[in-house]
């Protein structure tokens, strides 16, 4: 898809109104400044999702969910942002720029792709549930348990038992026959005289992109001497099987609203748990999950739970989707049925009920993996332990957020039974071990990571954040005696420094803009958080001048470096000591001129000193 010009973005952005935008999805009431409603993220009872006009956010308190009117968009469509743009200028009544002439080329290329198996959809379902030689396909989904209300849902299909019944459809209708090959749905004949259709006598499942539009198929044989029981579309220009997860789209608001993802290996799996009313559910299609659609799996949820087999091979399977969701940052629990039940036969000899039980009554990550090297390695060796965790530590490595990992280090440290140190040195030789790259498109590159937890301490730092997003001239007057990196706290750094670039190119601190320049979905809706808080909004609710909090800034900036000089002075050389506390002696001087008036920025004397001490303090003792 194109990409849209940042000046056409902001354009739309700052053009349509946010409490609008989110009528359309949610019923909104007005409530003082800002308007309030049940999330759509959660299942929300008590009105807890606040959108704000004025800042053109909005936030959940309850659950977290928070952005500009692209975040809102992008989320409960789950669309990709340039996706978002573009229903938002729909919304808006407005125009994007044309799209360069390659581009709209390739765009309108696909038309006739994406036509070719909507008609196949269309076709096979009917020859399914309104055509005579379709029974033995419904009497095959009748068995199975599908009832009629899931084939119309899905659209399930009957590939009849014959050569060119679809080609002879489609090129009826106009479709020309290298159209329908490179859909994938007909094949040339090896002589080069024609083509012939490539499902025959199976029963078709849609794959639908999580927008909704049919890609592809997976096809069952019906015939009992078929070598190949399933056989899917090939790879095409509008099927990609590495970004695609089925029943996602089906699914979409379920599983945005329990943020879990129930995820299981077959077709038939995912429509069994679907009719029996379990809905957060997705199907990788018997292959290995990717780290594509684990990401695309992370725009919805939070939490998945791998439900497989098992046996052996079940394990394995669920060993393949672990490194990916988890190097996207989802949190993972595995169920393992008893053997010889896939989660289709579980549900339909014990229930939903049951099935559920077993969903809360699932693995953690460490513990099913300590089960799985224990049908690899003999963990009552000391041979046998260290193989084990080399096995863990490799998918440990892949966690982003140091916390959770240290706790996974330790749980796997004490259930294998070796030392924590030994796992710590695992993972740190696997994060090193060269990875294949993978492509990444972030609109806009930001600090590190925003995944840890915000700090609300201290206090008058965050209200100075706050007063620099909600103010321009607020935020110039505290950039010219502040620089972004003097902030405490790694998320405050971020945010201030993306107020220093908008201001030194000329644009106004706007919330929605700041969120939108976030690649990090935790840092959006932190600063969302901050932006709704009670009395921000309005400059006569803050506790104090602009001025003060900066003179704050100052004296705890002041603190730090004679605590850290503090520390020196217990184990420097005699020959640095005289030095040390001359500066301790003129940092405590300056600190007693500030609190009695004296301003830091304007007084070269005091700044001076700061330098000198933080120079001090970087370098240490020698």
């Amino acid at each position: 898809m194109p990409r849209i010009p940042e000046e056409a973005i902001d354009r739309i952005r700052d053009s349509v109104n946010i409490v609008d935008v989110v009528a359309e999805y949610v019923q909104l009431t007005a409530r003082g400044r800002n308007h309030v409603g049940l999330c759509p993220f959660h299942d929300d009872h008590d009105p807890s999702f606040n959108v704000s006009q004025e800042k053109q956010i909005y936030k959940c308190f309850v659950c977290g969910a928070g952005g500009n009117v692209y975040t809102f968009v992008r989320e409960i469509e789950g669309i990709s942002f340039v996706e978002a743009v573009r229903k938002v200028a729909d919304l808006g009544g407005m125009s994007l720029p044309e799209p360069d002439r390659r581009m709209q080329a390739k765009e309108q290329a696909f038309d006739p792709l994406y036509q070719s198996m909507d008609l196949a959809r269309k076709y096979f379902n009917h020859l399914l549930t309104h055509k005579p030689e379709g029974k033995v396909a419904l009497d095959y989904l009748k068995g199975r348990g599908v009832d009629d209300a899931t084939i119309e849902q899905f659209s399930l299909g009957y590939a009849p038992n014959a050569w060119d019944r679809y080609l002879r459809a489609a090129t009826q209708r106009g479709f020309n026959p290298q159209i329908l090959e490179k859909a994938g749905m007909v094949l040339a004949r090896n002589n080069g005289n024609g083509y012939y259709d490539r499902f025959r006598h199976r029963v078709l499942f849609p794959i639908r992109a999580h927008t909704g539009r049919v890609v592809a198929f997976s096809a069952r044989a019906l015939a009992s001497d078929e070598q190949a029981k399933y056989i899917n579309s090939p790879e095409s220009p509008i099927y990609h099987k590495s970004a695609i997860l089925h029943g996602l789209y089906e699914g979409r608001d379920a599983l945005r609203k329990a943020k879990q993802a129930l995820i299981v290996e077959g077709q038939m799996d995912h429509l069994s748990l679907f009719q029996f009313g379990i809905e957060n559910v997705v199907a990788t299609s018997g292959t290995a999950l990717t780290i594509q659609q684990a990401k695309l799996l992370k725009r919805y949820v939070e939490h998945a739970v791998l439900i497989f087999d098992g046996d052996r091979a079940g394990m394995s399977a669920a060993v393949r989707g672990i490194a990916p969701l988890i190097e996207s940052g989802v949190d993972v629990r595995v169920v393992s049925l008893p053997e010889g039940l896939d989660p289709d036969t579980f549900v339909r000899e014990h229930g939903k009920d049951a099935l559920l039980a077993t969903v809360e009554d699932s693995v953690p990550l460490v513990d099913f993996l300590v089960t799985w090297v224990g049908t690899l390695e003999d963990l009552t060796t000391a041979d046998g332990r260290a193989r084990a965790t080399h096995h863990i530590a490799d998918l440990i490595a892949r966690v982003a957020d140091a916390t959770l990992r240290q706790f996974l280090i330790r749980d796997a440290a004490d259930r294998i039974g070796i030392e924590e140190a030994v796992v710590i040195q695992s993972v740190q030789d696997a994060q090193e071990s060269p990875r294949p790259q993978r492509r990444e498109q972030p609109r806009e590159t930001t600090v590190n990571t925003a995944r840890e937890q915000f700090d609300p301490r201290p206090r008058q730092e965050r209200e100075l954040l706050i007063q620099m997003m909600s103010d321009n001239e607020t935020a110039d007057i505290v950039l010219s005696q502040i620089q972004p990196e003097d902030f405490s706290n790694s998320v405050y750094r971020q945010v201030a420094q993306i107020v220093a670039n908008q201001r030194k190119n000329g644009w106004g601190s706007s919330v929605a803009h700041i969120v939108d320049c976030l690649t990090d979905e935790g840092l959006a809706r932190i600063v969302s958080s901050l932006s709704l808080e009670t009395g921000i909004s309005n400059p006569d609710q803050v506790e104090m001048p602009v001025e003060d909090y900066i003179t704050a800034f100052h004296l705890r900036r002041i603190d730090r470096q004679i605590a850290d000089l503090n520390h020196q002075m217990r184990s420097a050389p005699a020959e640095e000591q005289i030095a040390l506390m001359q500066t301790h002696k003129q940092l405590t001087i300056g600190r007693k001129a500030i609190k009695e008036g004296a301003s830091y920025s304007g007084n070269s004397e005091l700044t001076s000193i700061g330098d000198a001490a933080g120079e001090i303090v970087d370098s240490g003792p020698s």
